[in-house]
């Protein structure tokens, strides 16, 4: 019984001349898609998407008021015994308006449009990536929960509490120390202390702002 030998493979090459003969190579049998407008390719091959717009940016700053109007740089030595360079109050100014906090709740007016008039000084707090819209809605939960009118101490929940609390919001950043270590400068002398009682029950409530409202940003 004879056994069947394979025969040897021999490796198939086109000539030159055949090659020419059998003409172009097929291509993929459905045509690729072209390169969306918009895509790269860098190195590596891999189309990346077109960067997304950045966040516009707001600027935040910070207006301070001198309600002695220079007197407590004056009277301070003698009546308390330290200098005092103002009895500050305070407001934010973003999206092109001022708020601030006082016995009458949050309100807002356009910048140094309270009776107070313009600032004796503008702090430059950076910028804030928060848009007007979600800055209104975080207000509106202020005022119903922080910052109700009541809830307004002379001493311990002020205007400048406000300030401070909004600019970490806006921010990351606190307005300066000198500006809310004022009432416990006040408290640890003496004539704080015996002016206490009467002090906290000051009401300051800036005349010409707005009381801002939760439906319509103010009223």
């Amino acid at each position: 019984m004879c056994r069947g030998v394979a025969a040897p493979s021999i490796p198939f090459r086109l000539s030159p001349h055949n090659r020419a003969a059998a003409g172009p190579a097929p291509g993929p049998p459905f045509p690729l898609p072209l390169r969306p407008p918009g895509l790269r390719l860098p190195p590596g091959g891999r189309a990346r998407a077109p960067m997304e717009e950045p966040l516009a940016l707001h600027p935040v700053k910070l207006y301070v008021y001198d309600l002695s109007k220079g007197m407590a740089r004056r009277l301070s030595p003698l009546m308390l015994g330290k200098q005092l360079d103002g009895i500050w109050h305070t407001s934010i100014i973003v999206h092109k308006d001022e708020f601030f906090y006082g016995s009458g709740g949050i309100s807002s007016c356009a910048p140094g449009g309270t009776l107070l008039g313009p600032p004796d000084s503008v702090v430059d707090l950076g910028n804030t990536e928060v848009t007007e819209e979600i800055f209104l809605e975080y207000l509106s939960s202020l005022g119903e929960s922080m910052f109700r009118g009541e809830s307004y101490n002379l001493f311990e929940h002020n205007c400048n509490t406000f300030s401070n609390e909004v600019a970490q919001f806006l921010t990351g950043r606190k307005i300066p120390s000198y500006i809310t270590d004022l009432p416990a400068e006040v408290l640890a002398t003496p004539f704080g202390q015996a002016l206490r009682p009467l002090l906290d029950s000051v009401q300051i409530q800036p005349p010409g702002g707005n009381t801002f409202s939760r439906h319509n940003g103010q009223s």
